[in-house]
């Protein structure tokens, strides 16, 4: 009768959504080997497009004001036209501080990208890469 070795799992972070052990990386959608893994990397989502979109509807708005104003000979419309500018302005200031940036953690896994995590929260998001970081730091060979 053969003796099985037993094989440890770590668990370095278990959480709403993932699992990170010392073998493998388990999601909603799937179930990755940390050897499998490579290229790890955060990522942010490179444009905002609700800033971008509020910011291009604001100067429209504030350059059709302008040209009603100027047409019009109305000073009430150049005032509309103020009004919504700094309330678009305040809206893209109040949406930078509070940082709603999905942070992402991808890798790659064969020919293929994958999502490992995705969070608003910058601390939980932080939690899980350093427990990945420490998974992966663990499945290394110890041989140079």
């Amino acid at each position: 009768m053969a003796v099985k070795p037993e094989i440890w799992v770590i668990v370095y972070y278990r959480g709403p959504g993932i699992v990170v052990t010392s073998h493998y990386i388990e999601t909603g959608e799937a179930r990755h080997r940390i050897r499998d893994l490579r290229a790890i990397r955060r990522a942010e989502a490179a444009e905002r497009y609700a800033h971008l979109l509020a910011l291009g509807l604001g100067v429209v708005e504030v350059g059709a004001s302008a040209g009603l104003a100027v047409a019009y000979a109305s000073p009430l419309v150049v005032v509309a036209g103020l009004v919504a500018a700094a309330a678009t302005a305040t809206a893209l200031i109040l949406g930078e501080r509070r940082g709603s940036r999905w942070a992402t953690l991808e890798a790659t896994s064969g020919n293929r990208r994958v999502v490992l995590y995705r969070s608003r929260s910058s601390r939980e998001f932080q939690r899980v890469r350093r427990a990945v970081i420490r998974a992966v730091e663990a499945d290394r060979d110890p041989r140079p």
